[in-house]
């Protein structure tokens, strides 16, 4: 069983650090192999919307034609059985680009042949599951941003073929682990859980 950190951060936080460093702690007391992908770390460019990768039908996302670290992306997160996918919201009205950017490159993930009219996910069946966790600092619970993080962060996980279990909003605290470490192990003890179903 491997569990895949998809780190989707635009802004360095020693906040989310703590909170991947304390699941994969936590992960790694009981046996389970994990891994981060930081992908702003990666040389990964904006999708130029050629859907070259939809043309080909399959059930495996396709190579796209540009030479970035994509593919190493993509070839990580189809090693793991499951994912605690990261992202954060710092401003109300614009996007966090890294994950932007990088689900727009997803689009690797669905057949779209020229002439159909939508696109057709190549994992239709979600045989693996995720967590979602989102670091907003944009205040108000609840609020536009807080909504579009999460349907964004679902799409991504329904992309790779990933069903969402949990997801948690996370809020600048003065003692953050201390304030949601008992909800990360009841989100990280669901994840260890499908796993475990999956494996039997």
């Amino acid at each position: 069983m491997v569990i895949k950190f998809i780190d989707c951060t635009e802004t360095h936080h020693n906040d989310m650090d703590k909170i991947v460093s304390f699941l994969s702690s936590y992960f790694d007391t009981l046996g389970v192999k994990n891994y981060t992908l930081k992908l702003s770390e990666l040389r990964i460019v904006k999708c130029t919307q050629c859907r070259c990768c939809t043309q080909k039908s399959g059930i495996d996302p396709v190579r796209c034609f540009i030479k970035d670290e994509m593919d190493t992306a993509i070839d990580q997160i189809e090693e793991a059985d499951a994912y605690v996918i990261l992202a954060d919201r710092n401003n109300l009205f614009s996007q966090n680009e890294v994950h932007k950017k990088f689900a727009e490159r997803l689009v690797a993930y669905h057949y779209w042949p020229y002439g159909q009219v939508q696109s057709t996910p190549r994992k239709i069946t979600l045989e693996k599951t995720s967590i979602l966790i989102n670091y907003n600092t944009t205040k108000y619970f609840m609020n536009h941003s807080f909504y579009t993080s999460k349907v964004n962060m679902e799409r991504t996980s329904s992309s790779i073929g990933a069903k969402v279990l949990d997801w948690q909003p996370i809020t600048p605290k003065k003692d953050l682990l201390a304030t949601y470490e008992k909800r990360l192990k009841e989100m990280a003890d669901k994840l260890l859980a499908s796993l475990q179903e999956i494996a039997s």
